[in-house]
C-alpha cells in the first residue's frame, strides 16, 4: 500500500508541475518551455558527452516531431477503420469456422449405421 502511495504521489507531482509549467496549454508557451528546457540542460548534456565516447543525435525540431505525431496518428485512424470495414467479412469467417468445428465434433459422436444396436 506504501509503494501505491508512493507512485501516485510522484504521478500526481508530475501532472501537477507540468500543468502548472504550462505544458498542457498552447502551443507557444510549450515551445517557450521547450526551448527553456533545452538551454537549461545543454550544459549537462556537453558534460554527459565529454564523459560518453558515443554521439548524442540531435534533439528533433519542433516540425520534425509535430509531422511524426501527424503521422503516426492518421496511420492509426486509417488502420482502426481499416479493421471496422472488415470486421462483418472477420466475423462470419470466424462464425463459419466455428459452426465448421461443432458440425464436425457432433457428426463424430454420433453413431454409424453399424455401430446401432
Amino acid at each position: 500500500m506504501l509503494k501505491f502511495g508512493i507512485k501516485s504521489a510522484v504521478l500526481g507531482s508530475a501532472v501537477y508541475y507540468t500543468v502548472d509549467k504550462g505544458v498542457w496549454k498552447d502551443s507557444a508557451t510549450t515551445q517557450v518551455l521547450y526551448e527553456e528546457l533545452e538551454k537549461g540542460m545543454s550544459p549537462y548534456v556537453g558534460e554527459l558527452k565529454q564523459k560518453i565516447p558515443v554521439e548524442l543525435p540531435p534533439l528533433p525540431s519542433n516540425d520534425r516531431i509535430s509531422y511524426l505525431f501527424k503521422y503516426y496518428w492518421n496511420c492509426g485512424v486509417k488502420t482502426t477503420f481499416e479493421f471496422l470495414v472488415e470486421l462483418p467479412t472477420h466475423t462470419s469467417n470466424a462464425a463459419t469456422v466455428v459452426y465448421n468445428k461443432i458440425s464436425s465434433a457432433l457428426d463424430s459422436t454420433e453413431p454409424t449405421s453399424s455401430q446401432k444396436p
